[in-house]
């Protein structure tokens, strides 16, 4: 089973460099973004980031997740390809019925999401970047079926290059607005999707098979649906900011929001991608539960122990990063945003469980459930305590969420979580952020001093309440004793 979660591990570790590098380009941005623009601008880019993510899930109709539960386990390479050009021809039709509303509702939209009449035409490029951006993912899920990871790691990377430079070009070398930063995550995606058309037409078969259709379209509408009401309950809270709150709060919320998700970037993101795809192929295995228990444990306590390092940094790192005083308030929600992804990575355990059983409704119920309590709450918190209200609610969202899943799957579940290790990190993640906070000492040397000690006593704490089994204990002695010698020859 080692041998399987370190071959997890380095898939991930692979998958994962195009996401690192995704977080890397959006660290550089955000002090460029504050010391050029106003808080409302950034408030605005913020806002019409994840209008385009809306978009762009609805163009994706969930086809990246489908192409891979339908061919990942499918040896015979003729059906396979038959089976992307039936997901291919989908998605081009998609995207196109996307644009064509952008064309005409682009205006009314602006006025609806921004509060502004004059930002049409930067809602249109939300549009086509939602289109291409959805169908760059065709090369790269292709990548990941043919067990190309470099491939995919090019492809990505391209595209974070090429969207970095032209914003950098835009912002700095031509000082036009922040309605230029879309413009080049437009030309980006557009660019790299024609270079490589032809490693995907290369990967098709044409074929059009109304049956396959049928069965594509039933697995991928309510999980379309479902990852759009997911992307609502983590960005329904900054719309309903705007009625509540000024836009300089909203740029405070939104900045903590994208700096606290940066464990998803360096952790959850690629490990997902790995393990959607192991998981088909291990399914059969005789350790294959034990296994998925594991991982759900580690990576809770990956996560767990990230966002901790984080939280204590951050006071530090977010000045570099955040050019405007107005906006390091931000430091105050970010440990709230970390710690709701901790939970957000469980949920992926009980969503293979329906991936398998092609149960995609019972996800859509969930977030459904989970979406209608963060709003209520949200409505009704947010007057009171603004946008701390907001980063409460965010955690206790993606605590029900997992505990439905847990509910719904508890009868067929593959992952048996280890509770009694999940509690005990939740604890000692909000009992050593919580102290690092209040006793934040001036002196630099005496509060690095003081959150070593933190950190060696959550250690500590987890050994002695038995959080490490037995033979975890050997392979933790057995490395540092490795390496240990290493060092000293």
């Amino acid at each position: 089973m080692l041998k399987d979660i370190k071959n997890t591990l380095r898939q991930s570790a692979v998958y994962g460099l195009s996401r690192i590098a995704a977080k890397f380009v959006s660290f550089i941005l955000i002090p460029l973004y504050t010391a050029k623009f106003l808080p409302d601008a950034i408030a605005n880019i913020n806002l019409l980031e994840s209008f385009w993510q809306y978009l762009f899930t609805i163009c994706m109709f969930a086809f990246e997740t489908a192409i891979i539960n339908f061919c990942a386990s499918q040896d015979n390479i003729s059906k396979r390809m038959k089976i992307l050009f039936n997901f291919s021809s989908m998605m081009v039709l998609n995207c196109s019925v996307v644009i064509l509303i952008g064309i005409f509702a682009s205006g009314q939209i602006s006025v609806y999401i921004l509060k502004e009449v004059h930002l049409g035409n930067v809602i249109f490029y939300c549009f086509l970047i939602s289109a291409f951006e959805a169908l760059l993912i065709l090369p790269l899920t292709v990548a990941r079926l043919n067990s190309k990871p470099f491939l995919y790691t090019v492809i990505t990377v391209s595209n974070l290059s090429i969207n970095l430079l032209l914003q950098l070009y835009f912002i700095l070398s031509l000082e036009l607005g922040f309605e230029y930063i879309f413009l080049a995550k437009l030309i980006a995606p557009a660019s790299i999707f024609i270079i490589f058309l032809p490693y995907l037409f290369k990967n098709l078969e044409f074929n059009f098979d109304k049956t396959e259709i049928k069965s594509i379209l039933k697995f991928s509408f309510p999980l379309m649906l479902a990852m759009l009401m997911s992307l609502l309950l983590n960005t329904v809270d900054r719309f309903i900011l705007t009625d509540f709150v000024s836009k300089q709060d909203v740029a405070i919320y939104t900045i903590g929001y994208s700096i606290g998700s940066a464990t998803n970037a360096f952790i959850l993101s690629p490990f997902t991608l790995a393990m959607n795809v192991i998981f088909w192929k291990k399914i059969n295995d005789e350790n294959f539960k034990r296994f998925m228990t594991k991982s759900s444990t580690y990576l809770f306590s990956a996560m767990i122990f990230v966002s901790m390092l984080i939280s204590f940094i951050i006071p530090y790192v977010l000045k570099i990063f955040v050019r405007n005083q107005l906006l390091l308030p931000a430091e105050n929600i970010i440990p709230f945003i970390l710690f709701s992804n901790c939970f957000l990575a469980l949920v992926l355990f009980p969503s293979l469980d329906f991936y398998y059983r092609r149960k995609t409704g019972s996800i859509l119920y969930i977030i459904v459930i989970c979406l209608i309590f963060n709003f209520i709450a949200n409505i009704i918190f947010i007057r009171y305590f603004g946008i701390y209200a907001s980063a409460v609610i965010t955690v206790l969202s993606f605590i029900l969420m997992i505990l439905l899943g847990c509910f719904f799957t508890k009868n067929y579940s593959f992952t048996k979580f280890e509770t009694y290790k999940i509690i005990l990190l939740s604890i000692l993640f909000v009992l050593t952020v919580y102290l690092s906070f209040i006793l934040n000492f001036k002196n630099i040397f005496l509060d690095i001093s003081f959150k070593s000690l933190l950190i060696f006593l959550f250690i500590l704490i987890l050994y002695i309440f038995k959080f490490f089994e037995p033979i975890e204990i050997e392979r933790i002695k057995g490395f540092f004793i490795k390496y240990s010698i290493k060092k000293i020859r």
